[in-house]
């Protein structure tokens, strides 16, 4: 419980203590509680979505919920497409480049604070080395795309890797669906460590609802 409650004054008050030549300064971090998990009401959602979050195990949550998981259908470097049944959810990625950006710096480090004026996830205070190109949900007879104030400031996505060529493969991107079939979840864990964040994209009846995303570490 201790953990949890440190957890949560972290992200409402979280900075960045930047290293300069004349000392320390700080940079505020604004993405703030609004999408976090410790600010999800509705019950339902609560507990589905902390089932399978690293957020959601601090408050005891992992595995409480009856999900259905998605295989691992296929994988390349840019794309991972993800299949239960007749659906599939694809996402890609894609690089970054900062001369199709307008991107704001903080303090004479060049600290990337900004990317077309939103605060972004990605690794803190770095320009981003990729970017995320869109996640689509196909049915069978459908296809959703989410929209881009879902996806356009998420950076440094990770699919899949191996520790070595003997490990088993890890998977970073995965989705669940509820037992009626009316909630569709679409997860991602990514960047590195100390950056290292997780998003979860929340489909209902077909329609996108929105998301939750919290540090991760």
């Amino acid at each position: 419980m201790l953990r949890c409650l440190i957890l949560v004054f972290v992200l409402m008050a979280r900075v960045v203590t930047v290293q300069s030549q004349v000392g320390e300064y700080v940079v505020p971090d604004y993405k703030g509680m609004a999408e976090s998990f410790f600010s999800l009401n509705d019950s339902i959602l609560r507990a589905e979505v902390g089932s399978f979050t690293f957020t959601g195990s601090l408050v005891g949550l992992s595995g409480r919920a009856s999900l259905r998981e998605f295989e691992l259908h296929s994988l390349t470097s840019h794309t991972i497409t993800l299949a239960l049944d007749q659906k599939k959810v694809h996402i890609s990625r894609g690089p970054f480049f900062a001369s199709l950006h307008h991107i704001e710096y903080f303090g004479p480090q060049q600290y990337v604070y900004r990317i077309d004026g939103r605060y972004f996830w990605g690794f803190d205070g770095k320009m981003p080395g990729q970017r995320l190109v869109n996640v689509h949900v196909f049915d069978g007879h459908e296809r959703l795309e989410l929209p881009a104030r879902a996806t356009r400031d998420i950076y440094e996505p990770n699919f899949c890797s191996r520790r070595s060529i003997f490990s088993r493969q890890e998977c970073y991107s995965r989705a669940f669906i509820s037992k009626d079939g009316e909630r569709l979840y679409i997860y991602m864990r990514n960047s590195r460590i100390p950056s290292l964040y997780e998003v979860t994209w929340i489909i209902r009846k077909g329609k996108y609802l929105g998301r939750v995303v919290d540090y991760a570490y």
